[in-house]
């Protein structure tokens, strides 16, 4: 049997009292993740309402429904390799990762 992928929400870091920000545009949010070795594979997804990025270790679900996504959803499929990128994403980019299953929320 497949080890079923763990989701994370990654989402900006709100402010105390602060309304939440989005993250940016789609083409603002794949040039930020292309820093940290993100990247569409060509494949063309958008029939399903998703662009899919790939990661060491886990994907990158973006929706293409909204110009300005509040958050994005990452499957880590290699926990080892994924955990530091997805790590260092956060840090940098003010983001914070809540695990879907548990709702405990990272960085």
């Amino acid at each position: 049997m497949a080890k079923k992928s763990r989701m994370m929400v990654l989402s900006r870091k709100a402010e105390e009292g602060a309304e939440p920000t989005p993250l940016g545009t789609l083409d603002e949010i794949k040039q930020l993740l292309s820093a940290f070795n993100t990247a569409p594979d060509g494949a063309q997804n958008g029939s399903l309402g998703l662009e899919r990025l790939h990661g060491p270790g886990f994907v990158v679900d973006l929706p293409t429904s909204f110009e300005r996504p509040m958050q994005v959803m990452a499957s880590i499929n290699d926990e080892e390799a994924a955990w530091l990128v997805l790590s260092r994403i956060c840090r940098r980019l003010g983001w914070s990762m809540t695990d879907a299953e548990s709702g405990r929320v990272f960085i």
